[in-house]
């Protein structure tokens, strides 16, 4: 499953994983199913998303706006990334331009201490 809960210091995380997205039509996929999660998941969200060894592209850029400004940004309480590199972090500061502010961290347990803090 590309989206999931974890529970990390007995805070439920949704992780998404995009690492094993081979298509662009994967990530849009896997994005519109985490919008799903979102919208059936009472209150704010911890999330954390992995795009180690992904691709951006405009479409996915195009469909994380639109569901963004519909869901995510309500719905967000904090977001963190890792496997954001290259070109992939011009993507995201343009993403954090009008969206929930997604910090990029180099490690899972980085990200998930970051989102734990109080």
């Amino acid at each position: 499953m590309p989206v999931t809960t974890i529970n990390y210091r007995n805070k439920d995380i949704v992780l998404v994983d995009y690492t094993q997205c081979k298509t662009k039509e994967e990530m849009i996929d896997t994005i519109r199913l985490t919008a799903q999660v979102f919208k059936a998941t009472p209150g704010k969200i911890l999330t954390l998303s992995d795009f180690t060894g992904t691709f951006g592209s405009k479409e996915f850029m195009d469909e994380s706006k639109k569901l963004s400004v519909e869901i995510f940004r309500a719905k967000t309480e904090k977001a963190a990334v890792i496997g954001i590199t290259g070109v992939k972090k011009v993507l995201l500061k343009s993403f954090n331009a009008f969206s929930i502010n997604k910090i990029p961290f180099e490690t899972k347990e980085e990200a998930l201490e970051y989102l734990v803090a109080e």
